[in-house]
């Protein structure tokens, strides 16, 4: 038997069809799984998957089942998104956090040697206005990283780039990006593309967040703190837009809420989480 999956973009969202990828192949162990997405370098290397089409593609195979993918995150704006893939895909919500762990299979040799001090900083021009921090913001967070004897990285696309920041790997090659992030000592973005791609590694994650609910969107796995804007109460405003909810909306007006998160709140958080992470080590 043939199963097609569907998942047109965005990138992240993409990533996070890969539990879905995993449990379908491994409750049809004798199947083979087609993936059709915009993103085909996500399932680069992947055990999982037989083959990777563009949309529009012709296909040329009968397939016993079809996962459509395509807006049930959208329909469901007010659940985890691999939890609304799980329920579109199988009609329940999954059964524990590993099982709805994403994946990327890269090279995983470590780039640093220890101790590790570096910080991979995602300063992500999103597509959307009320994810996109402003430059000042992550110009003030890499002063506050290098004040705390941090090394950060600017990672992610040529449009991310920051003036001035000559440390830097901006390239779109999502296995390079994964490779680097998993030999950082933490990943700083804000809700975009990367901050998926960091979900796929073990790397402690700082991830900002705005027009959506951190619960519905950060990894499922151990080590990820949230910052959101302070004194704002429509933190999430996407949950209660008409669904299907894909484009940008803001409740206020301004999109004063990537205004409003501090960037002394995002170097705490970096900061504390590197701590936890050697702390743990030394335990272990």
């Amino acid at each position: 038997m043939k199963i097609l999956i569907k998942r047109t973009g965005a990138l992240g969202d993409v990533i996070l069809t890969t539990p879905i990828v995993r449990r379908l192949k491994r409750e049809n162990r004798d199947a083979e799984i087609i993936a059709q997405t915009g993103y085909p370098a996500v399932f680069k290397c992947n055990p999982h998957v037989s083959h990777v089409v563009e949309p529009g593609q012709r296909l040329y195979w009968e397939f016993g089942q079809t996962v459509d993918l395509d807006l049930s995150y959208e329909r469901r704006p007010s659940m985890h998104i691999v939890d609304a893939y799980m329920e579109e895909a199988f009609g329940d919500r999954g059964f524990s956090i590993a099982s709805k762990r994403q994946e990327l299979f890269f090279n995983t040799k470590p780039l640093f040697p220890l101790p590790n001090r570096y910080v991979a900083v995602h300063a992500a021009h999103a597509g959307w206005r009320n994810r996109t921090l402003p430059k000042a913001t992550w110009i003030a967070v890499i002063e506050g990283l290098l004040k705390n004897d941090l090394c950060p990285i600017l990672v992610g696309t040529e449009r991310d780039g920051i003036d001035g920041i000559a440390t830097s790997c901006l390239v779109p090659d999502i296995h390079v990006q994964a490779r680097l992030i998993a030999s950082c000592a933490c990943f700083v973005g804000s809700d975009s593309s990367l901050l998926h791609v960091a979900g796929a590694t073990d790397t402690p994650i700082v991830g900002i967040f705005t027009s959506v609910k951190p619960d519905y969107r950060l990894p499922y796995r151990e080590n990820c703190t949230a910052v959101v804007p302070p004194g704002l109460d429509c933190l999430g405003c996407q949950e209660r837009a008409s669904a299907p909810s894909t484009v940008e909306s803001c409740e206020r007006g301004d999109v004063a809420c990537v205004q409003a998160v501090r960037a002394e709140d995002i170097v705490n958080a970096v900061v504390s989480a590197i701590k936890g992470a050697e702390a743990f080590q030394d335990t272990t």
